[in-house]
């Protein structure tokens, strides 16, 4: 391997860590050999050769270093005397049998960074190579020579050598058996590389390939060997390729590489990163050149959705413009501001990215107050972005409202949920979305006037109902009482006409106050709900109407559960059972045995009850739309008045419930009762 060929793994090494600085160092009787400095001087590289020398002496593998400030290290290496801000570091060390150090890879950067297993085993496949190329070429050089020693061929080609002595002899015979040793590493290192290899003359035909670059491309060996690598190169890619090729020629390189695609044996596309360099003989003819390839095709798909991914992501903030989205770094500096967030608040995303923390947008005295509560809550003390995230670094909901203030001064209400956006299990920056509920506050406040005004009637109202129950039906029992005292003092006065139309008017008066309070207040009741058993009130009703429906030959069948229980407001339901009784009563026929059935079932979450008779119906064509009515009667009964069907329908609304009536002229009505079940 010559010293082109280090550059090379050097510089793949560096681009596959996105690395600034690489270095492959050799150690021969305690001089320091630099076989490669990619990214800085070898005059500049002697700190870092001193650095990894220290801190690889203890290692027996792999080190890697993410964050060196991060590094938990009983002992740290200082790095006073390094002019290189060192965060990064990934290192392996070489060491003869005698456990002294040999050599090293090591690479350094200013960042922060995370590597995967893929990248650890790709490191260690090229340390194998160089450790092998660097003690071949440590024990190549340790031989020494005593006599001068010649190879080569006549002028008509036969081989001719010049012997010297035994001891000369004996120095040949391990310089071929180490070049023999070299041949076989290297045939090895070829053949079962973890990357693609190949060897191609001139023309650019295939020499020589091994498993990988058939693996990759699809190819056998001996198919390959009918192939030139222009022949599978995508043609976008084919100049750069012969460009490249000509100047390595032409020794304006040591070597090139590139990214390109190739096309498989079965037409598909293969991304490849291709790194070639050239080997010539002592006359500066070329002999062949070597290409590395590896297989990027998965890395760039992943890359491709992860790109359209992004673009649609980017999309998604651009679009939402009535709802602000904001993402920060875990300092709480912003690095997202979407449109919506730029017409929400004022600002331009070019002057707040990479500049400020959403704190420029929020009142103070809430963040204060914020840090009170969660200083109350979890017993220490809070400061700076940690007040507006904390909930969401720990996991817990983080929806809260907040003042926002926009650039002119202005302040509005929005409702503000803050994520954390993780990588690799761990925070690497926050998400806030924020949506202006300025409107709803305000239709809120609007709504809550509304219902004090509301309120405020509805107790105005409960007062009118007072007086109507208390002052208005004293005086008209007053004047009732008055009229019958009259009427049995001076029977004669009411042989009159008049007397007889104003007593009947008395009456009506008393009886239309009475009904007027009862269905008032049903509408202002406050009582409070219990779950009823509706079978116990039915049959309590029952028994209190048995005289009246003895009397009528009504036959009452009741078919219920053992327990029914509903909710509702004992003394509606009580009512409502009693109304729907006497109405069976009243208006049962008188041409057949007359029924009530009351039964029940279940309905969507509902409890009916069904009161069904034989009686004299209703005919809902006409009557239907004013069968609840106030004072509405559709039969020639004395007794009705046209007030109990109305009181039931607004006691079962007032519960959540309703009622519906099926009836037929000359067969009988249904009426059934829905309410909420338990």
């Amino acid at each position: 391997m010559d010293l082109s060929e280090f550059d090379f793994l050097a510089k793949l090494l560096a681009q596959q860590f996105e690395s600034k600085i690489s270095l492959i160092v050799s150690f021969d009787k305690n001089e320091i050999r630099i076989n490669t400095s990619y990214g800085v001087s070898p005059d500049q590289s002697r700190d870092l050769i001193a650095f990894s020398s220290e801190i690889l002496r203890s290692s027996k593998d792999i080190l890697v270093i993410e964050d060196y400030h991060q590094k938990q290290n009983p002992e740290p290496i200082p790095l006073h005397n390094l002019e290189f801000n060192l965060v990064f570091f990934v290192g392996i060390p070489f060491f003869h049998e005698d456990g002294s150090l040999f050599g090293f890879i090591s690479l350094f950067d200013d960042r922060v960074k995370q590597i995967d297993i893929r990248q650890i085993e790709f490191f260690r496949e090229v340390s194998k190579r160089v450790e092998k190329i660097l003690k071949e070429k440590s024990e190549s050089e340790s031989l020494q020579s005593n006599e001068l020693i010649l190879f080569g061929h006549g002028s008509d080609e036969s081989p001719i050598s010049l012997f010297g002595t035994e001891q000369a002899i004996n120095e040949v015979k391990k310089i071929e058996k180490a070049l023999r040793v070299s041949e076989d590493a290297f045939r090895e290192n070829f053949d079962n590389a973890a990357i693609g290899m190949a060897l191609l003359d001139e023309t650019g035909r295939w020499l020589k390939v091994n498993k990988r670059v058939c693996d990759i491309l699809g190819y056998s060996e001996l198919e390959f060997m009918n192939l030139t690598f222009q022949d599978i190169t995508h043609p976008e890619d084919l100049n750069a390729d012969l460009k490249y090729l000509e100047e390595l020629i032409a020794d304006k390189r040591k070597f090139y590489q590139m990214e390109k695609r190739y096309f498989q044996k079965s037409g598909n596309i293969v991304y490849a990163i291709l790194a070639v360099s050239m080997v010539k003989n002592e006359e500066g003819k070329i002999l062949y050149f070597i290409s590395q390839i590896i297989d990027i095709t998965e890395q760039k798909l992943i890359e491709k959705e992860l790109k359209l991914a992004l673009a649609k992501n980017q999309a998604i903030l651009d679009s939402s413009t009535l709802v602000a989205i904001i993402s920060t770094d875990t300092e709480g500096t912003i690095t997202e501001f979407n449109h919506g967030a730029e017409k929400m608040l004022g600002y331009t995303s070019e002057e707040l990215i990479g500049k400020f923390t959403p704190k420029i947008f929020h009142i103070e005295s809430e963040i204060e107050e914020r840090a009170k509560q969660l200083s109350k809550e979890y017993n220490r003390t809070f400061e700076g972005f940690e007040i507006l995230t904390y909930h969401a670094k720990i996991g817990k909901p983080n929806t809260l409202e907040w003042t926002y203030k926009r650039k002119d001064g202005s302040t509005f209400t929005v409702l503000l949920s803050i994520t954390a956006v993780k990588q690799n299990e761990r925070i690497s920056g926050y998400l806030g979305v924020a949506v202006d509920i300025s409107e709803l506050k305000k239709a809120e406040a609007e709504i809550q006037s509304l219902l004090d005004i509301t309120n405020e009637q509805n107790h105005r109202l409960k007062n009118f109902t007072s007086i109507v129950s208390h002052n208005l039906r004293s005086h008209s029992f007053g004047i009732s009482g008055m009229m019958e005292i009259l009427q049995n003092s001076f029977p004669d006065y009411f042989q009159n006409e008049m007397m007889q139309l104003l007593f009947g008017a008395t009456e009506n008066l008393k009886r239309t106050i009475e009904d007027l309070t009862a269905v008032i207040k049903v509408n202002l009741a406050q009582e409070n709900y219990e779950f009823v058993d509706i079978g116990i009130m039915v049959q309590k009703n029952i028994e209190s109407l048995a005289l009246q429906i003895l009397e009528s030959k009504l036959n009452i069948e009741v078919s219920f559960p053992n327990q029914l229980l509903v909710r509702g407001i004992p003394a509606y339901l009580d009512s409502i059972v009693l109304n729907l009784i006497t109405n069976a009563i009243k208006y049962k026929s008188n041409d057949r045995n007359s029924y009530l059935k009351i039964s029940s079932f279940i309905k969507e979450k509902m409890i009916a009850i069904q009161f069904e008779d034989n009686g004299q119906g209703i005919d809902l064509k006409r009557h239907g739309d004013k069968l609840f009515g106030m004072y509405k009667t559709f039969h020639e009964n004395k007794e009705a008045r046209g007030v109990g069907l109305f009181i039931s329908k607004n006691q079962i609304e007032t519960m959540g419930g309703k009622i519906e009536v099926e009836s037929t002229v000359g067969v009988g009505t249904k009426f059934t009762v829905f309410l909420p079940y338990e």
